[in-house]
């Protein structure tokens, strides 16, 4: 992957891929290729997934108030 992508941007890639690998118009070369992609923006997304976890995981851990007085535990 030679570009930066954002979630959204990833998402909407591997959702074009899945519908054209689904249609079973591709040549089977080019089946590959699309399914490779599909496997690299999948990772990219996981990837993506991860570290927003962790921002959010440092900024409540930080000392952000809950935004339901209840939740505190």
């Amino acid at each position: 992957m030679t570009k930066k992508i954002n979630f959204e941007q990833g998402m909407q890639e591997l959702e074009t891929l899945v519908q054209t690998l689904e249609s079973g118009q591709l040549p089977l070369e080019d089946s590959f290729k699309a399914y490779e992609r599909a496997i690299a923006l999948k990772d990219r997304l996981n990837a993506l997934l991860d570290e927003s976890d962790k921002r959010i995981r440092v900024l409540t851990e930080s000392g952000e108030a809950p935004l339901d007085p209840e939740e505190e535990a």
